[in-house]
Order: C-alpha cells, then sequence, then structure tokens
C-alpha cells in the first residue's frame, strides 16, 4: 500500500492543482502538502471541515442524496472535495485555469488509494 504523502504528492503536480489534503471532520490537518508555500494547509483543513458539512445539510435539504463530491469555484480558484470515510475528507484547490475534468478524474482515480491508506 502506497504512502497517504506519495499519494498526495501525485495530485499536487497535476497542472494548476495548489494544494491537497486530508482533512478531518474537525477540521485538523491528517496530512497536506501546498505547493510553492501559497497556501497554509492548517487553515485549508480549518475551512474544509466547515464547508463540507454546509454541503451536506444542503443535499440533505434539497433531497438529492448523499454528498459524494463538492465543487465551488471562485474568482481566482476552485476548491473540489469530497467524504473519503466517514471521518476524512479529500480536499484540492486549484487555479481557476485548470482542466476541471482532468482534475475530478484525477480524484475518482486516486481518492479510493488514498482511503485505504488512512
Amino acid at each position: 500500500m502506497a504512502n497517504i504523502k506519495n499519494l498526495l504528492s501525485e495530485l499536487l503536480r497535476v497542472e494548476g492543482v495548489n494544494a491537497v489534503a486530508v482533512v478531518g471532520r474537525d477540521g485538523f490537518v491528517i496530512e497536506g502538502l501546498a505547493g510553492g508555500g501559497r497556501l497554509d494547509i492548517e487553515a485549508v483543513g480549518a475551512v474544509i471541515s466547515t464547508g463540507i458539512g454546509s454541503a451536506e445539510v444542503m443535499g440533505e435539504s434539497l433531497k438529492v442524496g448523499e454528498m459524494t463530491q463538492a465543487m465551488v469555484e471562485y474568482k481566482e480558484g476552485v476548491i473540489v472535495m469530497g467524504l473519503i470515510s466517514r471521518d476524512a475528507i479529500l480536499a484540492l484547490v486549484a487555479d481557476q485555469k485548470s482542466n476541471l475534468g482532468n482534475i475530478r478524474y484525477q480524484l475518482k482515480q486516486r481518492t479510493p488509494e488514498i482511503a485505504r491508506s488512512l
């Protein structure tokens, strides 16, 4: 089984990805990496845990089922987050001009192995 840090570093090498983290429901970072030191990975963890909770409540309220992945686009970037276990969230921060289809594909390919490495 691969090391979680190695798996996250593969995602960080995807063009346009600035940070990737596995975050506990409590907001603490289990493991995370940021490229170029542009983001504080601990801050990413804190806000992601809040964001995922909001996304789950929205899905429950609108009766669309359990959340699998959420993507939020901003003027200068995009955040993709999803549950990888009952207690862990995988989050990725990327540039606005990144290829979102490729990012979602890379996440789909790597998420099962990241979940197994927890």
